[in-house]
């Protein structure tokens, strides 16, 4: 308890509190309401700077997610799958209707899997890789048909009628529906050697998943023409989709006591490599762009070097009348927070509607710049009206910018945006605190 003016008590705990609020009226009439001064000139610049910072950050983080995302999904659903089932034994039917009824599981879709050498019109030839599926089974995995961009009966249908291709695939072979495709191969056997063999089947149906790696490099077959071989080119696996991709882990440890189960391999592990190097290409991305909160830290030390600087006669008198230093720095500290919030807050609050619309927004920017163009074109000042497009579609194989937004990278972001600028105001405080305020009013 302490007494105050009056000689009465209050608790120690509500003087603080009247004091901190003291400081931070203090440093909102320096930097906000106060006259406009060369303090809250550089207070504004930073405030502006860390918000330019946070939605290049926001944008440039959101449209690497996208794209990340897009392809993991297609991979996923595609390739890779959840988990990766090899059964012991040759008939893992009964296996896969009880996997289909575990209430984790969305789909199973046993299939077989190599890479062949493609032989389309006039002798073109590709490497690609085969999938051998039944037309029932391709048609139930819903995913699997979302990301070729077709429906489940196109994929159904194409795959009953012979074998399905990227548009990729066509294109480099110059291959169309109804035309026979071969695909060859070979299998070692222990007892006979190397052996060949040879598939030939019309074209059923094309895909066009947007990833020129699925669109060149994917064939699907029936399974019914892996029969046909002596030799299977592959063991059969089963491709196992949860309905929750996080929990792929108590997925795998259900199937502890389940018979039949042989090696199991989750998309974690089957990606690792893939998945490792997205993360360091984020993180390296991510320490880049942060450099623009280095070089907006820097710019607001040196600018509050000389606003303390400027400063140091009110500095003196609060020291005079016994303010502590601790105070005093707690001024400085709290316009550090403030510029970093306000900062965060503005940012924040424009980057995100940006970094979701980005394609949009440039497409209308696009635009503005064609009709520029072509208004100069017309007037006789351009030559020429040049293709704009951000992602031409004779160069890019992509038709838009996908964006994602995710609540921990807003986080990451706004948190190193506030502690910047208050490392940097402390930084430039500490360089005053030892001042003798006698001396400043001295000379003063």
């Amino acid at each position: 308890m302490a007494a105050n003016e009056h000689g009465t008590f209050e608790p120690l705990q509500t003087r603080k509190r009247a004091g901190f609020m003291a400081l931070f009226r203090i440093a909102i009439r320096w930097t906000i309401t106060g006259r406009k001064t060369s303090h809250r000139t550089s207070f504004l610049f930073s405030v502006i700077g860390i918000a330019a910072g946070i939605v290049a950050l926001i944008v440039v983080m959101s449209v690497m997610n996208g794209f990340q995302r897009q392809y993991i999904d297609s991979l996923l659903e595609t390739s890779s799958f959840h988990v990766r089932i090899m059964p012991e034994s040759s008939d893992p039917s009964i296996l896969a209707q009880s996997l289909r009824e575990n209430s984790l599981v969305r789909s199973v879709t046993p299939f077989i899997e190599t890479n062949l050498l493609a032989e389309g019109a006039e002798g073109r030839q590709n490497v690609v890789r085969a999938m051998w599926i039944s037309p029932q089974d391709l048609g139930a995995d819903k995913g699997f048909c979302n990301a070729l961009h077709i429906s489940e009966r196109a994929a159904e249908d194409g795959i009953r009628q012979g074998i399905m291709i990227g548009t990729e695939t066509a294109r480099l072979l110059g291959m169309y529906n109804g035309q026979n495709l071969v695909l060859r191969g070979a299998v070692v056997n222990p007892d006979e050697g190397v052996q060949q063999y040879e598939i030939a089947l019309p074209v059923g149906g094309l895909f066009k998943s947007g990833y020129y790696e699925i669109d060149a490099g994917l064939v699907i077959l029936p399974m019914a023409s892996a029969s046909k071989l002596k030799t299977l080119p592959a063991s059969l696996v089963l491709g196992i989709k949860l309905k929750n991709p996080e929990k792929v882990d108590q997925f795998i440890a259900s199937l502890a006591h389940t018979p039949g189960i042989g090696r199991t391999e989750s998309w974690r592990d089957y990606n690792r490599s893939f998945f490792s190097a997205l993360r360091t290409e984020k993180v390296v991305m991510f320490i880049l762009v942060s450099i623009i909160f280095a070089v907006v830290a820097i710019n607001i030390h040196y600018a509050m070097r000389r606003n303390i600087a400027r400063k140091s006669r009110e500095l003196a008198i609060l020291a005079a009348i016994g303010t502590d230093r601790r105070s005093i720095g707690s001024i400085f500290m709290l316009e550090g927070l403030m510029a970093g919030i306000l900062g965060a807050l503005g940012g924040i609050g424009i980057g995100i509607p940006l970094a979701k619309n980005i394609d949009h927004v440039i497409n209308f920017a696009v635009g503005i710049a064609e009709a520029v163009v072509s208004f100069l074109y017309r007037v006789g000042i351009a030559k020429s009206v040049p293709d704009l497009s951000l992602f031409s579609p004779t160069i890019f194989y992509i038709e838009s910018i996908p964006s994602r937004v995710y609540a921990s990278d807003i986080g990451f972001i706004a948190f190193f945006a506030i502690l910047f600028p208050a490392l940097a105001v402390y930084a430039a405080y500490r360089r005053f605190r030892n001042a003798s305020p006698l001396e400043v009013l001295r000379s003063e």
